[in-house]
């Protein structure tokens, strides 16, 4: 009903609507720092008019609600956009460390030490039968095998690092999962009288947002409010009140294993393809993209390893052999030479090696021992033994499953040559190196002890070992220009290639972080302009309600004053 009464009603509702209005201006202002908080508004409609003689008459303001600006579309792809940029940045940061490891513009690099490398033999061959250039050498070649060394160990630890960070990283995934529950739980409960509740919301939307850049995820409302949240696989990670977990683990093949618990005891491994975010570059960078440089590194020293000892076997030193020990193993005497466990077993070919023996110096005998990749370490060992024109003079065995040749007279001793092959470098007799990875490569201990034994020499076609012969040192440092490795190019070009492909992998994860941060900060920007808090319009908005609630203020006074008159003139 129209009067005096609804003057004072709509007074009332104005006061209290327009105080409400403060309240959340001035909730709005206390926040303008809080991560993740929406901006919120009083969503005011007008009251349900009443009948007058003069027709529907307003009754003032009702309040409907308080609101918070969120753009459900914008959040979405800012999580997307921030999952992707968090990848980015920490597979950088992972592959940067990595890039350090091959540093050429230092003195240590690789391919500045096999350039030393390879200028010590070309001094070698210039002077066959200097111990100083023999010494040198060793030295140099040591500081090439350490180089190796050194560049393998640090792959290892960096994949143990990455391995290190990932059990913290998904304490954080499970954390925000189950607050993300709990507040599903909070929501429902508040929400139940029909009134939106708008911080919590926030906080649960600040919960998933963090939650994006350690994984990747999707997320979708149901009806009553909750928000469920997938891994990319479709695997839940939050649904409704319930949330799962995620644990590590390491396979027999030494990769990370992620591993989804679900209601019931369920429990499936995601694929690294399906985690993305901080965890996703973490599992990448250590089981992908590291593990190939080791590949390739490792391919690198064994082409070394393969060229330098395949040609050193072909050589004399300076003194022969009274006796002699491969350097590598068999798994078992009698299996073929081609699947007994030989590191370079495969490289083994049908072929022949020369075995000559001398005595006092002056050449004694000769055979060519036969070989085949079918051969077993017991019957190259016959081979030998039963050979009619050296089996006399040497004797070969089986220890600790290597080849052994032993020198059967005190006067005797014996050297190799000819090896069309490749026995003799896969058995380990008269190398150079040993090993057989960058981490285990090394100058064979034999050769460190005994210098004269660096084979820089070659037997000649009558057994006699001219002085002063460099033959098979300048086939060594030919090597240097020599396209020894898998890939069909020398060492060095194949070492600058893993160089380069580093390079250009660290560089490709910046300018992929670069990209995804533009993407964020633009989306972020959008986010605000909806959401944020404007110190200007709130500002704004307090001096609106203040003007208002003066306003209402005053119209109960019109409406006091209206009383008074009406009450004056019944007196």
């Amino acid at each position: 009903m129209s009067g005096i009464t609804n003057i004072l009603d709509i007074a009332a509702r104005s006061l209290l609507a327009e105080q409400l209005g403060v309240e959340v201006t001035s909730h709005n202002l206390a926040n303008v720092n809080t991560q993740g908080y929406c901006r919120q508004k009083v969503n005011y409609v007008t009251a349900n008019p009443v009948t007058s003689p003069w027709g529907l008459l307003g009754t003032g303001v009702k309040i409907q609600g308080i609101s918070q600006a969120f753009d459900p579309f914008i959040t979405a792809q800012l999580n997307s956009k921030s999952s992707l940029l968090a990848y980015y940045q920490t597979l950088e940061t992972s592959l940067g460390k990595t890039a350090a490891l091959f540093n050429e513009t230092e003195a240590g690099g690789i391919n500045h030490l096999l350039s030393q490398f390879w200028e010590a033999l070309h001094d070698l061959a210039d002077n066959p039968s200097g111990l100083g250039e023999r010494q040198a050498l060793l030295a140099r070649a040591q500081t090439l095998s350490e180089a190796f060394n050194s560049r393998a160990e640090g792959l290892v630890q960096q994949r143990l690092s990455l391995y290190q960070q990932i059990p913290p990283v998904l304490t954080e995934i499970n954390d925000h999962a189950g607050r993300i529950a709990e507040l599903n739980k909070e929501i429902v409960a508040t929400e139940a009288n029909g009134q939106q509740a708008n911080d919590l919301r926030d906080r649960r939307q600040l919960e998933i947002s963090q939650l994006a850049q350690l994984i990747g995820i999707s997320t979708y409302t149901s009806g009553d409010g909750m928000v469920n949240v997938t891994l990319a696989n479709g695997l839940p990670l939050v649904q409704d009140v319930h949330s799962y977990t995620l644990s590590a683990g390491l396979t027999p093949a030494d990769t990370v294993e992620i591993i989804w618990a679900g209601p019931g005891g369920t429990t499936k491994p995601v694929a690294a393809a399906d985690l993305g975010g901080k965890l996703g570059a973490l599992v990448t960078a250590r089981d992908l993209t590291i593990p190939l440089y080791q590949q390739k590194l490792d391919q690198l020293a064994r082409d070394l390893l393969v060229a330098v000892n395949t040609q050193h076997s072909q050589g004399v030193g300076l003194n022969f052999f009274d006796e002699t020990t491969g350097s590598y193993a068999v798994s078992d005497p009698d299996a073929p030479l081609s699947g007994a466990g030989l590191p370079f077993g495969d490289r083994i070919v049908s072929g022949s090696f020369e075995l000559h023996v001398y005595r006092g110096g002056e050449h004694l005998a000769a055979a060519s021992i036969p070989i085949d990749p079918s051969f077993s370490l017991n019957q190259v060992v016959t081979a030998i033994n039963t050979n009619p024109v050296i089996g006399g003079y040497v004797t070969a065995a089986v220890e600790n499953n290597s080849l052994k040749i032993v020198a059967n007279a005190g006067t005797d001793a014996f050297a190799f040559a000819r090896d069309d092959s490749n026995a003799l470098m896969a058995l380990g007799i008269n190398t150079f190196f040993e090993g057989s990875n960058a981490y285990t490569l090394g100058v064979k201990v034999w050769v460190l002890d005994h210098p004269e034994g660096v084979a820089a020499a070659q037997i000649d076609g009558n057994g006699a070992v001219a002085a002063g012969d460099n033959r098979n040192a300048l086939a060594l440092a030919a090597l240097e220009d020599a396209a020894v490795t898998a890939s069909g190019q020398t060492l060095a070009a194949a070492y600058q290639n893993l160089v380069t492909a580093v390079g250009l992998e660290v560089e490709r994860a910046g300018q992929q972080e670069n990209f995804y941060q533009g993407l964020v900060e633009q989306f972020t920007q959008m986010r605000n302009s909806v959401s944020a808090v404007s110190l200007d319009e709130e500002l704004t908005n307090l001096i609106k309600y203040q003007r208002a609630y003066q306003a209402a203020a005053r119209l109960i006074s019109v409406a006091d004053e209206l009383y008074q008159t009406l009450l004056a003139i019944r007196r």
